[in-house]
């Protein structure tokens, strides 16, 4: 079960975590904020199509996964109205291909609205891949557009493509960055990948989950994993 499995069935709202150097800069500002400037929790959504929706073992999303179809499009901006109304505002994180879509106008006002838009990166990809097939299911299928690159190269240009699609198409600055997928142990060990974000400009990262009791691949999560991970969160 993958965390947008879960927000989808238990409409959980995660705190954003960072990871490595990133997170000595974050520790720091929460600490120097004034106490009534401290969020007590972040709101997230990725805008992606999910695995598993609208029904268990839909998998064609995983080679599409910036194509929204209207009722994920209708339900962001619904979300984003609801959490204004109550004087929130929602950090959502998007992924580039979103932007090659004929109309961006609901977007543009998600931001226009108060609401962050992060860079999610342009085709989904794993950050953490040491080979091309670990890259992301589109480039498995049709490895020539690795285009002989190495794997951390193709991330990089994925990460950069997303920043620049979402100010060209819909002039919105990235604000912050969440690794598709998120881990355990955030990009701890993983310098390489702190390194392509640093250069590219961002200062902090959305990687980090505490681990908790999962499903086996294919098989639908039980009561006892949702509660595991509210009881992780908490803790």
């Amino acid at each position: 079960m993958n965390r947008r499995d879960f927000l989808c069935t238990a409409g959980a709202a995660g705190a954003l975590f960072a990871a490595g150097r990133f997170s000595r800069h974050t520790a720091a500002d929460a600490r120097s904020a004034a106490p009534g400037e401290r969020a007590q929790i972040a709101i997230t959504l990725d805008l992606e199509m999910s695995r598993n929706f609208p029904t268990w073992e839909t998998t064609h999303w995983d080679y599409e996964k910036g194509n929204l179809d209207a009722d994920t499009k209708a339900y962001s901006v619904e979300a984003a109205r609801r959490v204004r109304e109550k004087g929130g505002v929602i950090h959502f994180f998007c992924v580039g291909r979103v932007l090659e879509q004929e109309n961006v106008d609901w977007l543009k006002r998600l931001a226009a609205d108060g609401h962050k838009i992060g860079n999610h990166t342009y085709d989904h990809v794993y950050v953490l891949a040491k080979k091309p097939e670990e890259v992301q299911f589109r480039f498995t299928r049709a490895p020539w557009l690795m285009r002989g690159k190495a794997p951390a190269d193709v991330i990089a240009d994925n990460i950069r493509m997303t920043t620049e699609a979402l100010k060209t198409r819909a002039g919105i600055d990235a604000a912050g960055f969440r690794t598709p997928g998120g881990f355990s142990t955030g990009l701890e060990g993983r310098e390489d990948v702190q390194r392509i974000l640093l250069d590219q400009g961002f200062t902090w990262c959305s990687s980090k989950y505490p681990p908790h009791a999962n499903s086996k691949e294919g098989e639908r999560p039980k009561q006892d994993v949702f509660d595991d991970i509210v009881k992780k969160q908490a803790a």
